[in-house]
C-alpha cells in the first residue's frame, strides 16, 4: 500500500465518494438502470461519467470495499498523448511493432487518432489529473520501450492513481452516478438475444440479487491473478471473460498474456511494479555477477518489447540456475529517481533497498491480457445490449503483444466510443423506451436460480480448499503456460485445468455461494480457456512464445 500514501504525501489523496451498499441500493432498485458498469477503472469511469452527462440512469458496481482497488490504479509509467513531433501514423507504427503484425488496423487508427484528443478533453482539461509539468507549466514527456517519440505523460510513478482518483472524484459527483461497492457480479442475465442485466452477490450478506439494466458495460480489467506471479491485484480473476463466455459472447486472442520484464523479487510476497519507466531513463539489467546482458539477445536491449525482455531474464535464469535477475539504476542521479518514482523507492526502502544504489531482484509476472471479448469498435459484443471497454475487451488493438502505455489510453477512448455510440438519436430513443428489460431480467435470473439445488446455499465451500485449489490453478498457469510454452505443457496444462474447471463448477452449484468461490470459478475456466487458445495457436508469435513449434499431434 506505499503507493496511496505517498500519493496522499503529495496533496492528492483519496476523496470521499458518494455510494450505497449493496442491500440498500438493490432493495431500492424498482427501475432498471439505463446503463450498467461492471468495474471502476478508466474504462468504466469513463463510461459512467460521460453516460450520466448525456442524461442516463447509471449504476457503476465494484466487488470491492474501496473503489480504487482495480488495475487502473495500480499504473505506474504514465499514458500515451503526445509529443510535438508527433503524428497518428508515428504513434501507429509502433503499436502495430509491438503487436508482432497482428493489430487490427482500423482499432490502431482510433487509438492514434482519437487518444490523445480524449487524453486533453478529459483528463488534462475536465477531470484535471496533476500530471508532471516543469516550471513554465509544460507537460513533461518521457520515453518508454518501443516508442519512437517521448510521449508519455505522468505523474510521478503513480498515474494510475491520480488518473483514478480524479476520474472516481467526478464520475461519483455526477448527478445520475451511483456507485454500488462490495458487490461482486456473477453472471449476466440473458433474455431473448439481449443482456438485461447482471447476477451480483452482496459481500456481506451472501445475498443474490439481480440488477436489471438497458445496456451493460463490461470494465471488469484482466486476469493476472491466475498466474501465480503478476503485478495485477488479486482482483484480476478474468471475472468478465468468465462471465462472457458462460454468456455465449465470443472471446477472441486469449492465449495472449504479456508478462512485465521487471516485478520485484522479494519470496513470500506478491510481486511489485518497476515501471517500465525505469528502463526508458537508462536502467540496466544485470546478473549477480554485476554483469549486463539485454544487447546479448537483441539490439534495443532494455527497451526491446516487453516479451523480448521477459524472454531475456528468463533465459539468463534458467542458464545461471538463478531466481531472479536484477536491474541497475545507479547511473542516474539520486534525488533524480526519488523524485521522478517516490512509491518505488519508498516500497524498496521499506525492504532495505535503495533504488539509486542497490541491484534491485526482479523477475517476469503476468502484467496484461491482450485478449478478451470480442467487440467492434463501438465496445459493442456479440451479444445485444452488451458492451466491454478496457482489458477485458478484445478490438484487435493489441494483436500479440501491447504497446507500454496504451492501457489507460484504451479505457479512455473506448469509454467514450461506447457512450457515443449509444447517444446516437435513434438509439437513444430505443433505449429509453425498452419496457420488457425489468421482466426479462427476472425471468432470466429465476431460471438460473432453479439450476442450484435447494440445499445448496445451506453447504459451506470450505475456504482452504477454494485456496488450495486456487494455488494450484496458478502454478499450472505459470509452470505450463508461463512467458516460454512448449506443446507438452500445454497439452498437459489442458488436461489438467479442464478437469479443475469441471470440478469447480459442480462444486459452486452445490454450495454456497461466496466472493471467494466466484473468483475461484471464474479463475479456473479462465485458465482453461487461455491454455486451449495457446494449443490452438501453431505460431509461435508475440506474447504466445512456443520453444518448440505444435505438431499436428500436440494439436
Amino acid at each position: 500500500m506505499a503507493t496511496r500514501k505517498v500519493l496522499a504525501a503529495a496533496g492528492h489523496g483519496a476523496r470521499a465518494v458518494r455510494t450505497k451498499s449493496a442491500q440498500q441500493f438493490i432493495q431500492a432498485a424498482s427501475e432498471p438502470a439505463d446503463v450498467l458498469v461492471l468495474g471502476c477503472g478508466i474504462a468504466g469511469c469513463t463510461t459512467a461519467l460521460r453516460a450520466a452527462r448525456q442524461g442516463l440512469k447509471v449504476t457503476m458496481l465494484t466487488a470491492t470495499e474501496d473503489p480504487h482497488d482495480c488495475n487502473s490504479y495500480w499504473a505506474q509509467g504514465g499514458i500515451i498523448y503526445r509529443a510535438e513531433d508527433d503524428t497518428p501514423e508515428l504513434l501507429s507504427s509502433d503499436v502495430i511493432s509491438a503487436g508482432a503484425g497482428r493489430c487490427t488496423e482500423d482499432a490502431v487508427a482510433m487509438l492514434a487518432r482519437d487518444g490523445p484528443r480524449r487524453v486533453e478533453e478529459i483528463l488534462i482539461d475536465d477531470v484535471q489529473v496533476p500530471f508532471d509539468r516543469d516550471g513554465e507549466d509544460n507537460l513533461l514527456r518521457c520515453l518508454e520501450a518501443s516508442h519512437n517519440r517521448a510521449r508519455i505523460i505522468h505523474f510521478k510513478d503513480q498515474t494510475g492513481a491520480a488518473i483514478t482518483e480524479s476520474m472516481l472524484s467526478a464520475t461519483t459527483k455526477a448527478e445520475n452516478v451511483t456507485l454500488v461497492q462490495s458487490a461482486t457480479a456473477v453472471d449476466l442475465l440473458r433474455h431473448d438475444g439481449h443482456c438485461v442485466g447482471a447476477v451480483v452477490i452482496d459481500n456481506v450478506t451472501g445475498e443474490r440479487h439481480l440488477i436489471p439494466s438497458r445496456v451493460t458495460v463490461m470494465a471488469t480489467g484482466g486476469l493476472g491473478d491466475i498466474y501465480a506471479h503478476t503485478s495485477n491485484p488479486d482482483t484480476a480473476r478474468g471475472d468478465g471473460y468468465a462471465m462472457a463466455q458462460r454468456a455465449g459472447v465470443d472471446l477472441q486472442n486469449m492465449e495472449f498474456v504479456q508478462f512485465h520484464p521487471t516485478t520485484l523479487y522479494f519470496p513470500g510476497e506478491r510481486r511489485f511494479l518497476l515501471t517500465e519507466a525505469l528502463r526508458g531513463v537508462g536502467a540496466r539489467l544485470r546478473d549477480r555477477s554485476g554483469r549486463a546482458f539485454a544487447k546479448e539477445y537483441h539490439p534495443a536491449g532494455e527497451l526491446a518489447c516487453r516479451d523480448i525482455v521477459s524472454r531475456m531474464i528468463t533465459a539468463e535464469m534458467g542458464k545461471q540456475n538463478e531466481p531472479c535477475m536484477y536491474l541497475d539504476c545507479s547511473h542516474h542521479d539520486a534525488d533524480y529517481l526519488y523524485q521522478r518514482f517516490p512509491a518505488i523507492s519508498e516500497h524498496c526502502k521499506a525492504r532495505g533497498l535503495d533504488i539509486a544504489k542497490d541491484l534491485l531482484p526482479v523477475v517476469p509476472a503476468a502484467h496484461f491480457h491482450c485478449g478478451g471479448v470480442k467487440t467492434d469498435l463501438d465496445g459493442q459484443t456479440s451479444l445485444k445490449g452488451l458492451y466491454a471497454a478496457g482489458e477485458v475487451a478484445c478490438t484487435g488493438l493489441h494483436g500479440a503483444n501491447r504497446l507500454a502505455s496504451t492501457s489507460l489510453l484504451e479505457g479512455l477512448v473506448w469509454g467514450s466510443a461506447i457512450v457515443e455510440h449509444l447517444t446516437e438519436e435513434e438509439r437513444m430513443e430505443n433505449m429509453k423506451q425498452g419496457g420488457c428489460v425489468l421482466s426479462g431480467a427476472n425471468e432470466a435470473f429465476e431460471t438460473m436460480e432453479k439450476l442450484r439445488p435447494k440445499e445448496a446455499d445451506n453447504a459451506q465451500w470450505a475456504v482452504e480448499d477454494v485456496k488450495d485449489t486456487y494455488k494450484q490453478v496458478q502454478t499450472i498457469m505459470w509452470e505450463k503456460v508461463g512467458v516460454e510454452r512448449t506443446p507438452d505443457h500445454l497439452v498437459s496444462a489442458v488436461t489438467e485445468l479442464k478437469e479443475i474447471a469441471t470440478g469447480v463448477e459442480a462444486k459452486y452449484m452445490n454450495h454456497r455461494v461466496t466472493p471467494e468461490g466466484v473468483g475461484l470459478r471464474n479463475a479456473s475456466l479462465v485458465a482453461s480457456l487461455v491454455a486451449e487458445s495457446a494449443l490452438a495457436n501453431p505460431a509461435s508469435v508475440g506474447t504466445h512464445y512456443m520453444k518448440e513449434e505444435l505438431t499436428a499431434a500436440s494439436a
